[in-house]
């Protein structure tokens, strides 16, 4: 459920207040009078209010019981927060708010929700350590579903939607690795590349906006705005419809599960599984650092692990092995590094010695039977599947025999 931070104190101020005020009410002699004329005071009426009573004290009914802090449903601001009611009551959040509550949305919100829980838990953590406002938890929400391979049609990839052309100097990206895909990187890049935004537009809403949009789009309508006011900016069309409503979305699903005992929802929240992070949701394994191209299948193979945890572990190698000329670390399941440092020298690194561009006509096959490699060994180096229809014009690598 959304995390709620209410306290006792107010509602013990409060209950004093309305108990000094009825006994004010019933034993002077001004109020006795008013009450037999059956007039009673405007200030009064207010706080003898049954509605008022039961939003803002822990007296309801005729029971007059206070409530535990679970039956007593408040929007709260978490420490660092964004949210605040006038950006939680612009029309665009409302209207995004609204359209999440819906049965339909809401239970796709769940479903997110469930399915992030191994990364966005691990995203939870970072943004705490960095200081950061925990809304961020929401934008690969907004951005991708938390999905690691996710791809946009403008070409954005992985959990965090990075374009190439904005991948510097956050994440490496070149025709060997793709840090976009991993989903650890790729949240220390985000966030980062947040931060960078927030320290150029000094709010976070523009800086939330800009990564949208980019900081130049965003600097050009601040500019044209004359005022670094986000919601300003979008009510005036200042800037793409789709960075108008980004924000927006961003809020209304943050304020929704942040306060989903507020709105009456359900959401799981994984608090429990929050404080006892564990390996991949605590970002925590073994590393070793190899210099040379190594295939990830033969690593699994020698060290005797399962080949698809190597790979899921570390998703940016996209060919299936290390960086052949750069320095690159292999992610392992805790405990294992000395059994990689031994199977690694069990292990030759792969060495390419040509390079063959892909012709009409050709096939998979006839390129393995060319350079006497198998078919297998050819897809495992350049990162395809065997029944892959293989583009003209492509750079294929081709390893030793």
């Amino acid at each position: 459920m959304g995390r709620n931070l209410h306290g006792k104190q107010t509602l013990k101020v409060k209950k004093t207040i309305f108990t000094a005020l009825t006994l004010l009410f019933l034993f002077s002699p001004l109020f006795a009078d008013r009450f037999l004329d059956h007039q009673i005071p405007d200030n009064l009426k207010l706080i003898l209010d049954e509605n008022l009573i039961n939003e803002d004290t822990p007296i309801y009914g005729d029971s007059q019981e206070e409530l535990s802090e679970e039956e007593d449903p408040v929007i709260t601001e978490l420490p660092l927060s964004i949210l605040n009611e006038t950006n939680r009551n612009h029309p665009l959040v409302i209207k995004h708010r609204n359209q999440y509550l819906s049965e339909k949305w809401l239970k796709w919100l769940r479903q997110v929700l469930e399915d992030s829980m191994e990364y966005r838990l691990y995203v939870r953590k970072v943004i705490e350590e960095m200081g950061l406002p925990p809304e961020l938890e929401y934008l690969p929400v907004v951005e991708s579903n938390y999905k690691t391979s996710a791809k946009s049609k403008s070409g954005a990839l992985g959990m965090w939607q990075f374009m190439e052309n904005s991948v510097k100097p956050f994440l490496q990206l070149d025709e060997f690795v793709d840090e976009r895909l991993d989903p650890w990187k790729s949240t220390q890049g985000g966030l980062k590349k947040l931060l960078d935004n927030y320290n150029q537009f000094k709010d976070w809403y523009l800086a939330i906006g800009a990564y949208n949009c980019g900081a130049g789009a965003m600097s050009r309508a601040v500019k044209k705005a004359g005022v670094s006011d986000f919601f300003y900016i979008a009510d005036n069309s200042l800037i793409s419809s789709q960075t108008v409503n980004y924000v927006p979305k961003l809020l209304a699903i943050a304020d929704i599960c942040e306060h989903a005992d507020f709105y009456g929802v359900d959401l799981p929240m994984h608090e429990e599984e929050y404080e006892n992070l564990v390996n991949e949701r605590d970002g925590i394994f073994d590393y070793v650092e190899v210099k040379k191209a190594y295939s990830l299948s033969a690593l699994a193979a020698e060290m005797r692990i399962d080949e698809k945890t190597l790979k899921h572990l570390n998703p940016s190698f996209t060919k299936g092995f290390t960086h052949p000329s750069k320095t690159s670390q292999i992610r392992l399941p805790v405990g294992t590094m000395e059994t990689a440092l031994a199977a690694l020298e069990n292990i030759n690194p792969i060495t390419f010695p040509f390079q063959y561009k892909v012709e009409k006509g050709d096939s998979l096959w006839s390129i393995s039977r060319k350079y006497g490699v198998t078919v297998k060994t050819l897809c495992e180096v350049n990162g395809i599947e065997e029944n892959a229809i293989l583009r003209i014009g492509k750079i294929l690598y081709i390893p030793e025999k």
